[in-house]
């Protein structure tokens, strides 16, 4: 396909990235009248590992975008409750405190690279950065067959990429052991529900999406996937059968989009707010962890706290330091006990004793399960 060129030399801000907290901080930046380029490296529509789940707070959010009727008109179907299951055959159930949404990426990420195009920015797909640069005062941002310059750039290129190895950010030296796939299945009907079920070094996720399918999506340690036989089809026939709520699932249901999306070295470690000047939002600072349902929300919320102090800075009002100074501890007052509550649940969860226990204690004490959903989201 042709390489679509933009339409500037320079920007005040390019976004690295076109998912939900690049959207977002393109869409808040044009606003304020700022030249705003977003580069995304696929090419939409497109499925992306995800969950698919979008909390109350998302949708708060998509408000502020001005996209939350076509949110809902594309299919999103509504969550009301939550159920958590163990190995063992143990079960809780919840309300959820809000009403939620399940949509795929494959249709919420067109209509948010739509809305930064509707407040007047540029949005340009298929177009892979390999680098962010620091050039005195500005930024340059280079990819296979050209470059841009900017007077600041924002990174919100994911969970992981080659532009954190260009920039050598330290996490990407530090290895994880976490692995994740996704793939959208038929043939039952999840209700208006969201079902966690733990099994042995891991979790499944499943909700409803568009069209009466389920997003089925899961992480696990390598450990897991290397004794299943190492693929995900021998995690769904291996493993993941020890926990008989989710062996029964399995069994009505068949894969539908048939290719899955997987991903490795996933980090729940923070990753940085700045690097060489570059402000992070999204995973790209830093990811929590699927257990608390909260990670599309916190994507899309960190772009709400980013965006008026970009603009605060590129106005003049605020220096680089006290831009980083003001970020960093915006970001940490809001998400850092998040981070931290959402990793040790994830641990528990994860072990079938932790996931029993955390079952058992949820039905015992009923107001601890709802501060622990109080405290993992926004």
């Amino acid at each position: 396909s042709a390489v679509v060129t933009p339409s500037r030399e320079a920007y005040d801000v390019v976004v690295v990235g076109g998912g939900l907290a690049g959207c977002a901080m393109g869409t808040l930046l044009s606003r304020t009248g700022r030249n705003v380029l977003v580069l995304e490296r696929k090419r939409y529509p497109v499925h992306k590992l995800c969950g698919e789940f979008l909390s109350p707070e998302a949708q708060d959010v998509f408000d502020q975008l001005g996209v939350l009727n076509e949110v809902k008109a594309a299919g999103a179907v509504p969550i009301h409750r939550a159920a958590l299951t163990a190995p063992s055959g143990a079960r809780m159930d919840t309300d959820l405190p809000g009403q939620a949404l399940g949509l795929s990426r494959y249709l919420l990420d067109p209509i948010l690279f739509e809305a930064v195009r509707q407040a007047g920015g540029e949005a340009l797909d298929g177009v892979p950065v390999r680098s962010v640069e620091r050039e005195g005062d500005q930024h340059v941002v280079s990819w296979n067959g050209g470059s841009i310059r900017a007077d600041a750039v924002v990174g919100a290129w994911g969970k992981r990429s080659n532009v954190d190895g260009a920039m050598e950010r330290a996490f990407v030296g530090r290895t994880s052991p976490l692995v994740g796939f996704k793939a959208h299945f038929e043939g039952d009907d999840v209700g208006d529900w969201i079902e966690l079920h733990a099994f042995d070094g891991g979790y499944c996720g499943m909700s409803h999406v568009e069209n009466g399918r389920v997003n089925v999506c899961w992480i696990s340690d390598e450990r897991a996937l290397k004794a299943a036989g190492g693929s995900p089809d021998a995690m769904l026939d291996g493993p993941m059968r020890a926990n008989p709520h989710l062996s029964a699932r399995l069994d009505r249901m068949e894969r539908v989009v048939p290719r899955f999306e997987a991903v490795a070295q996933v980090s729940f470690r923070r990753k940085g707010m700045f690097e060489q000047g570059t402000m992070m939002v999204g995973d790209t600072a830093a990811m929590i962890t699927p257990f608390c349902g909260d990670g599309m929300a916190m994507a899309l919320h960190s772009a709400t706290v980013a965006a008026p102090l970009l603009a605060a800075h590129l106005d003049g009002d605020l220096s680089q330091a006290d831009l980083e100074t003001a970020y960093t501890s915006d970001w940490n007052r809001r998400y850092a006990l998040r981070l931290r509550l959402g990793r040790g649940l994830h641990e528990a969860f994860s072990r079938p004793w932790g996931a029993n226990a955390l079952v058992r204690l949820g039905n015992a004490l009923p107001n601890v399960a709802r501060w622990v959903a109080v405290h993992t989201r926004g």
